[in-house]
């Protein structure tokens, strides 16, 4: 694995505790305390409150008063936004980009496809591996169509959709499913079937959702922001 080189202290904590808290490994809600990160870290109070403010700025973290600093919740209303935006965006990029797709470019979106599956066959991965391969096959079509930028900007504001995400690959036992749905997703943009890759692609981006029902009501519910109980699921 390739050493990552940070360019000061306060670097190193802030990324290290961002991706944590992507990956979940920082739970949502849960307490920060200053004092364990800079044991962790073995640095002093100034980087990593530093850095600890680089995240509440963005938006990872929250300060409560008289009682700490907390990871922060996860919201449904931002998820479910995020999730629209992701359709309606990608839904042009793929169609674009069936326009130019080349037996040699849909070799490349096959190659990630069977890259997957090798990672699923080992039985043995963490599921943000699984995670970085699906957005390196959705980020693919951006790239091809020179818009990498809009790909970059919608992964940037996925504070809570990709901690969504990393929530619906821990809790998933079917990745089988999901290779189906990128295997008919890609099948239908080989065909140049716009309005069957159109509906594919939102069936794919929604159905965490639908299937997350319960673990957000009962298993994960303190990972959520209390919402308006109508139109929870409203997608």
């Amino acid at each position: 694995m390739e050493e990552v080189t940070y360019k000061n202290r306060e670097e190193m904590v802030y990324q290290i505790l961002k991706q944590e808290i992507l990956n979940l490994e920082l739970k949502p809600g849960q307490l920060i305390k200053e004092n364990e990160i800079c044991q962790r870290f073995s640095v002093s109070r100034t980087p990593v409150r530093d850095a600890l403010r680089l995240l509440q700025e963005q938006g990872f973290v929250v300060t409560v008063p008289y009682r700490g600093i907390y990871v922060t919740l996860l919201s449904l209303s931002n998820i479910k936004q995020m999730i629209y935006m992701r359709v309606a965006v990608e839904t042009m990029v793929m169609r674009d980009f069936s326009q130019i797709a080349t037996p040699f470019l849909m070799e490349d979106v096959y190659y990630m496809l069977r890259k997957q599956k090798a990672l699923v066959q080992t039985g043995d991965f963490k599921p943000e591996q699984f995670y970085r391969l699906d957005a390196k096959m959705h980020g693919f079509w951006f790239e091809a169509m020179k818009k990498s930028w809009l790909w970059k900007l919608l992964q940037e504001q996925q504070l809570h959709y990709t901690r969504f995400r990393m929530l619906d690959f821990v809790t998933e036992t079917d990745f089988d499913r999901i290779i189906h749905e990128h295997e008919k997703l890609i099948g239908f943009l080989e065909k140049k079937d716009i309005a069957g890759m159109e509906e594919e692609l939102k069936n794919h981006l929604y159905f965490s959702m639908k299937r997350m029902r319960h673990s957000i009501d009962v298993d994960y519910r303190e990972y959520f922001e209390e919402e308006d109980p109508e139109g929870k699921f409203d997608i």
